[in-house]
């Protein structure tokens, strides 16, 4: 598992399995994907930390999309869970506007969240918001 690790920074062991999955379904329709992308500001430690520590502090507390799909004509920002909840909801509404402040992209964006379950509470707002859910 320490390789796998490797390749999807900070992805639990559980939601490499479902993004696995996924990637063996859909990933061949993806050019590549950009892995533990930060995004936001972070949160400045303060004045008391050393120019560096105060740099490490901001850099550990970004925003990071689990992985961004880069297609031909558009962006796909990708939240991978094993049990998409209201965490994950939040996640999927944020990191596009964080993205797109950060980066510019030309091409349009989209989310995706990949799960193996969707909390039965969070199915409304997910239909509501026409959030694409993979559930596999």
């Amino acid at each position: 598992m320490a390789l796998k690790n490797r390749l999807y920074p900070h992805l639990l062991p559980h939601d490499i399995e479902v993004w696995e999955r996924w990637l063996g379904l859909y990933g061949s329709q993806y050019t590549h994907f950009d892995y533990d992308v930060r995004v936001g500001q972070g949160r400045d430690p303060g004045e008391n930390y050393a120019p560096n520590m105060r740099q490490m502090g901001i850099d550990l507390s970004q925003r990071r999309i689990d992985a961004v799909g880069h297609q031909k004509d558009r962006i796909t920002i990708i939240e991978i869970t094993t049990a998409a909840g209201l965490k994950t909801i939040g996640q999927i509404f944020t990191y596009p506007v964080l993205y797109q402040r950060k980066f510019h992209p030309l091409k349009p964006l989209r989310s995706l969240i990949v799960c193996s379950s969707v909390q039965d509470d969070m199915r409304p707002a997910l239909t509501a918001h026409n959030i694409q859910t993979d559930v596999v």
